[in-house]
């Protein structure tokens, strides 16, 4: 029966014949290149079944010998539609001409690179500029999409249970993607294939789908939250919040497409138009908010700083304030504005701007803290002192000291107003001069008058003129710095340099007269740039953050943990010349570079606190203050001046903790152990770390021991709060284990106690003792100590406290123990101290003290560097919010650094391009610090080009890179330059020696008629050098 079914090939119509060749010249044949099928070819060919023989040769055939360079095929290759491509062997070898140009195309039309592949080119308009490979931002992205799974409906598989298989697959289709091939290569194109061509956008496996991309979907919420927060605006108009929101947002809107999140001076110049016209809008729509209105105008004068001219912006600013007199944050902002501004500053205009400014709020209704006029007060006279007016600025100080301070008893019928014209008019000696005694102890004329300053250098004719103009000019700044006298003869051509009654009446009652006095000293410090009081306040984070008024540019080591290995890189990261943290008593103590006033010779301010503090001995925190600036500058005098206290106030703890610190820096460690010891037995009422002031004793007294390397000892002290050491039963000998466990009980009592009471920096100071005893009783391992710092660390997220100033003290603390671990211990683990240091950076971005240990820390893995990701995460991500000691940090860290571990001039320079195009952009010392650092690649490259080396095309090749680098300098201080009118000190770099070669004396001449025409007090004319 199967002999008799007939075969299927018999029936098949015999081939046609082949077509006879044509009478062009026929090449040979390549031989059986055209007969073999590939892989594929042969599993489609399973597919589809048997196919027909192969079609006989039909392309054209041409000599290879001919001497033609083309030829002509008429009847072409039918195995293209087989093939779907061309015979790569009748390709001749090519290589592409013309940037992507197509020869018989128009040059409107060329290859689209983005587009084009191996086997397709694309052709786009050249009209539409093509974004660069180097800039664009998903150039460096995966191209692999991800793919996820599909979870099919239940109705899909109702049929499958009937069935004695399991279906690999999911998806029901056609015999084709039954038959894929295993290996996933796509399937070969068949024109008989019903399903087309396979689509781009869809997998090969049809039980997935692609993911979609991640920067379609950030793009997309960008856009959809854009959405939301202008539908928010709409619905509730009468909302600020919702106005702020959606300007804030307009920042991440422009960076869409953008090939870098840095904005550009455009982008920025477009935000800032974008923002304004929101400002105005939300500004028509919440005028029932009086406290929303002052926020958006805050916002738009803000804005309008970048885009608008001078006079459209003085033109708003005299409307704002006019119907907001009484707004704070407007005034800061207009004072910013008028102080900063090159085209409109003038010293007297300025000076008038504060005035009115203080007239404004004291006349406000709703009352305005002490805080707010000290700080105009200490702007005021330090934007004085800059110009020049330095003894203008002393005197108002003086005046405002002796006024409020020393004021005696008056007498009935008269004021205090004219008793103090009487005073200063006898020109006798007022606060921080010589034999000063204050205005209640004066006798007027009678007392002692000082001397007046030494004669000035005399005009040098044998140097230039400009030179000698800055030798005279500084040593006229130095001598004639205090106030002078009428009867003083150098000095009497100079209307400026005598201060009568008449210049500081005006400045008396800009503060309130119920002002404490540490306030008042506290912002006379801030005026000398010395370090704050120790103490935790709210204002002096403002006071000693606003840029205006940092002009320190040296540092010194600002960290109270001592430089040994373990941290020996700490020194380095730690000579900051701006710093931010906490003051504590401790921290003055240690840090005594940072009570290098810049300002004033220390003499003014020794005699200064001291007379105020033997006036208030109450407020025994002014002679811990003035026994650590005597430690610094006259360390002799300051165990007589701490004697000499105690005898005023012998039951200060604060005063006696200061002295043991003394003799602590003096090296005297016996007379520092009675000094702690003795003052640990005046506890009261034989409750022993009662007090703030007894935890504070305690806990110097055994760090005392630890720093230097007396365990044992340390550990004797802990168990002995009320000063009184037992006697151990050999000196080898240690503490019970019960008898530190007893007192970690009490200090952990009485942080409980003061947590419930609101005393922070005593549950603080008690909870560190607590980690500290810890520490010791689980052998050295600084995770168990770690664990009691966090309970802290959570009762205060709990309170709502994570980020308050106490939460930053407790953070310096967790730093002491850190660096004391990373010293001491046996075996340290760098990513401990990592791990617990990256949280509190995160919190307080901006404190130095935690930014250098963690630097040191990882100054061993420099590869990895860590330390520049952290601040680019946290410090300098928020370029706004970044403060100066922030920056600066940033910037002195990456010049530790070294070409070595990736630093170069180029990533240094950026920094200070961000840092003065941000906060820093009115801050006197991010700018000569910039200067400096362009003067130092200056003198480099001056060196290198010694060696004269010359490239190839015969250009002078180090010549050119000397004056680029002078170049440079120029334009960083002409940039400064506009940036800070108000700055003496900055226009007269160029004029020092210091800057030889890198200004010109026309450019010198330039900056001395600048001065001149801002109103900067100059003591040598140079009008009459003829220059």
């Amino acid at each position: 029966m199967a002999a008799n079914i007939p075969k299927f090939a018999s029936f098949r119509p015999k081939p046609k014949p082949a077509p006879e060749p044509s009478e062009e010249p026929a090449s040979k044949s390549k031989g059986s290149h055209d007969t073999k099928l590939t892989g594929r070819e042969k599993k489609a060919s399973r597919v589809r079944g048997p196919s027909p023989p192969p079609p006989p040769q039909s392309h054209s055939h041409h000599d290879t010998s001919s001497s033609k360079i083309y030829f002509s095929d008429r009847r072409g290759d039918a195995n293209l539609l087989r093939y779907g491509t061309l015979d790569r062997y009748d390709i001749p070898a090519y290589r592409r001409y013309g940037h992507g140009f197509v020869l018989g195309l128009p040059l409107d039309q060329k290859i689209d690179r983005e587009q084009s592949t191996d086997t397709a080119l694309c052709i786009a308009s050249s009209r539409k500029r093509q974004e660069r490979l180097l800039t664009n931002k998903r150039l460096n992205k995966s191209t692999h999409r991800a793919l996820r799974l599909i979870k099919h409906s239940q109705a899909r598989h109702t049929g499958d249970f009937d069935q004695d298989f399991i279906s690999i697959t999911t998806t029901r289709g056609s015999a084709q993607h039954s038959s894929e091939p295993e290996d996933g290569e796509p399937p070969p194109l068949d024109y008989r294939d019903i399903q087309g061509r396979p689509k781009s956008d869809e997998p090969l496996d049809p039980d997935t789908h692609y993911e979609p991309d991640a920067d379609v979907v950030i793009d997309t919420e960008v856009t959809k939250k854009n959405s939301r927060l202008a539908r928010q605006t709409k619905e509730h108009p009468e909302h600020a919040e919702h106005w702020f929101a959606l300007i804030e947002h307009q920042e991440a809107m422009l960076k869409l497409e953008r090939p870098s999140n840095e904005l550009t001076a455009s982008d920025k110049a477009h935000l800032a138009q974008v923002r304004i016209s929101i400002y105005e809008e939300a500004l028509k729509k919440t005028k029932m908010n009086q406290q929303g209105q002052g926020k958006l105008w805050e916002g738009l004068l803000a804005e309008a700083r970048k885009v608008w001219d001078d006079i459209r912006l003085a033109s708003k600013w005299n409307q704002v304030l006019a119907e907001h007199p009484q707004n704070t944050n407007l005034w800061w902002l207009y004072l910013d504005s008028v102080q900063s501004s090159f085209a409109r500053f003038r010293f007297d205009d300025c000076r008038s701007a504060y005035l009115s400014c203080v007239s404004a709020l004291q006349s406000s209704t709703t009352p305005i803290p002490s805080e707010t006029y000290l700080r105009l007060l200490v702007r005021l006279t330090s934007m004085t002192y800059d110009c020049g007016y330095q003894e203008l600025a002393l005197a108002i100080w003086q005046a405002v000291l002796e006024f409020n301070l020393m004021r005696p008893n008056a007498e009935e019928g008269t004021t205090f107003l004219s008793l103090f014209e009487e005073f200063w008019e006898s020109e006798a000696s007022r606060i921080g001069e010589p034999e000063a005694k204050g205005w209640k102890n004066s006798r007027g004329a009678v007392d002692h008058q000082p001397s007046g300053p030494s004669p000035l250098l005399e005009n040098d004719s044998t140097t230039n003129s400009l030179s000698d103009f800055y030798r005279r000019e500084l040593d006229a700044m130095t001598k004639l710095q205090y106030p002078g006298r009428m009867t003083d003869e150098v000095g009497e051509d100079d209307a400026f340099h005598a201060v009568l009654f008449s210049d500081i009446e005006a400045y008396l009652n800009i503060i309130p007269l119920e002002t404490s006095s540490t306030l008042i000293v506290d912002a006379f410090i801030c005026f000398c740039r010395l370090p704050p009081l120790p103490q935790l306040a709210p204002h002096q984070k403002e006071w000693w953050s606003d840029p205006f008024l940092r002009l320190q540019t040296e540092g010194g080591t600002q960290s109270g943990i001592k430089v040994v290995p373990g941290v020996q890189t700490l020194d380095r990261f730690s000579n900051l010349p701006v710093q931010s943290f906490q003051a504590t008593t401790e921290l003055l103590f240690q840090n005594g570079s940072t009570l290098r006033g810049d300002r004033l010779q220390p003499d003014f301010p020794r005699r200064l606190l001291k007379l105020v503090a033997t006036a208030y001995p109450d407020h025994d925190i002014i002679g811990e203050y003035l026994l650590a600036f005597e430690h610094r500058h006259f360390p002799s005098e300051a165990p007589k001046t701490a004697k000499q206290l105690l005898k005023v106030c012998p039951s200060s703890l604060r005063l006696y903790n200061a002295y043991g610190l003394v003799e602590l820096g003096r090296s005297d460690m016996d007379r520092a152990n009675k000094v702690f010891s003795m003052a640990l037995t005046m506890h009261k009422g034989g409750i022993v770390l009662w007090t703030y002031e007894n935890i504070k004793l305690y806990h110097n007294w055994i760090w005392e021991a630890l720093h230097r390397g007396a365990q044992n000892h340390a550990l004797w002290r802990t168990i002995s709060p009320d000063g009184k050491i037992p006697i151990p039963a050999s000196q080898d000998s240690r503490p019970t284990h019960d008898a530190l466990l007893q007192i970690r009980l009490l200090l952990s009592e009485r942080s409980e106690r003061a947590l419930l009471n609101h005393e922070f920096e005593t549950a603080i100071l008690s909870t560190s003792m607590q980690a500290l005893i810890v520490y010791f009783i689980n052998g050295a391992k600084a995770e168990s100590a770690l664990e009691v710092h966090q309970s802290l660390s959570a009762w205060m997220t709990s309170h709502k406290l994570s980020n308050s100033m106490y939460a930053e003290l407790h953070a310096q603390y967790m730093a002491d123990f850190l660096a004391y671990h990373a010293m001491h211990a046996a075996i340290v683990k760098p990513a401990l101290i990592r791990t617990a240091l990256e949280p509190l950076i995160a919190r307080f971005p901006n404190n130095t003290i935690l930014l250098s240990l963690y630097a040191a820390n990882e100054a061993r893995f420099a590869i990895d560097d860590r330390v520049r990701g952290i601040l680019q995460r946290h410090d300098l991500q928020g370029a706004e919010e970044t403060s100066v000691a922030g920056w600066l940090f940033a910037i002195h860290y990456e010049l530790q650094k070294g070409d070595i571990a990736g630093s170069t001039s180029h990533s240094v320079r950026a920094l200070f391009h961000r840092a003065t195009a941000a906060i820093g952009q009115h801050c006197p010392a991010l700018w000569i610090s910039y200067l400096r650092f362009e003067l130092t690649q200056f003198r480099e490259e001056q060196a290198r080009s010694l060696k004269r080396t010359k490239k190839e095309d015969g250009k002078d090749y180090h010549t050119n890179r000397v004056r680029a680098a002078k170049q440079r300098i120029r334009e960083s201080f002409q940039h400064g330059l506009t940036e800070l009118p108000w700055c003496k000190e900055f226009v007269m770099l160029p004029f020092s020696p210091e800057f030889d070669g890198a200004f010109e004396d026309v450019e010198k001449s330039k900056f001395y008629r600048v001065m001149q025409e801002k109103e900067i007090r100059l003591y040598i004319d140079l009008d009459q050098t003829g220059i």
